[in-house]
């Protein structure tokens, strides 16, 4: 009998050891049991783009002070739009914006294909003695890890004009006036400026871009510049003449003079100067 008992008592406490070591088990292997971990988005290695800009000389201003990159870069603002191609339903995105003067020495962009303005271009089609300036890079690709330099070459956004009266004609005519207008291909009215004798040797600008650079429809266009020169003559009636040039664009600067009729001419002369500055001289009335 005892020894019966002594065998039920070892086997019971085998059986107490084995479930305790079973419970060791089972709360270790709790314990231990990997964590399930949300994946972390790998950072995006950032491009960039550097700007140099320099002013584009085919502009000669022949009344006042020339216009100096300096001066212009301190109104210059530069703006970048990605790639139109991959744009939201809202058109593209500027995911940059800033003056000049501003900006970083590197301005960090996520690798990809971008759109780049700098100007100081406003929405005034027609001004006198304030031009626009700028230049426009449609596309450029930035690589990560790399800096992508640009320079830029900043040229005049408008058409330039400058009327210069002859002292003559404005004593005969003193109500005399020029009116000219730029009109783009396949359009009809454009811009105009008119210019009186208190005018007299101004630079006037007219748009010859378009659209809007937020939207990727910022462009260049050609067109025709139309000049109508209108006095009252000696009889009293209205004197008119018209006189049209083609081929007109960004930054050609028209200086017209507009000269009194010799007595026996009914001439007119054209002279067309260097580097985009086109000289005319139209005689009043012919």
């Amino acid at each position: 009998m005892k020894t019966r008992m002594k065998f039920l008592i070892a086997c019971l406490s085998v059986g107490l050891c084995f479930q305790s070591c079973n419970k060791d088990n089972f709360e270790e292997t709790i314990l231990h049991e990997p964590v399930s971990v949300e994946p972390i988005d790998e950072a995006v290695e950032l491009g960039s783009v550097s700007i140099n800009a320099f002013l584009k000389e085919v502009i000669e201003i022949t009344t006042g002070k020339p216009f100096e990159l300096e001066e212009l870069l301190d109104e210059m603002v530069v703006q970048i739009i990605d790639d139109p191609f991959f744009s939201t339903a809202f058109g593209p995105t500027i995911v940059f914006s800033g003056n000049y003067r501003d900006i970083p020495i590197e301005i960090p962009l996520a690798p990809g294909t971008y759109s780049l303005f700098i100007s100081n271009f406003s929405f005034l089609a027609e001004r006198f003695d304030s031009p626009h300036h700028g230049a426009l890079i449609e596309y450029l690709t930035v690589t990560a890890g790399s800096n992508t330099p640009l320079d830029f070459e900043i040229a005049l956004l408008d058409v330039a004009a400058t009327i210069n009266f002859s002292n003559e004609l404005t004593v005969a005519y003193p109500d005399i006036s020029a009116r000219v207008e730029y009109m783009r291909d396949g359009f009809g009215i454009g811009p105009n400026l008119t210019w009186t004798a208190a005018d007299n040797a101004r630079a006037g600008y007219l748009n010859t871009y378009d659209g809007d650079f937020g939207f990727d429809l910022f462009f260049a266009t050609t067109g025709t510049l139309r000049l109508e020169v209108t006095a009252t003559g000696t009889t009293g009636a209205p004197v008119t003449i018209e006189k049209t040039y083609y081929d007109v664009s960004a930054n050609k600067h028209y200086n017209i003079s507009i000269e009194q009729t010799a007595p026996a001419s009914v001439s007119l002369t054209v002279t067309l100067g260097d580097e985009n500055v086109i000289e005319d001289i139209v005689t009043f009335p012919n």
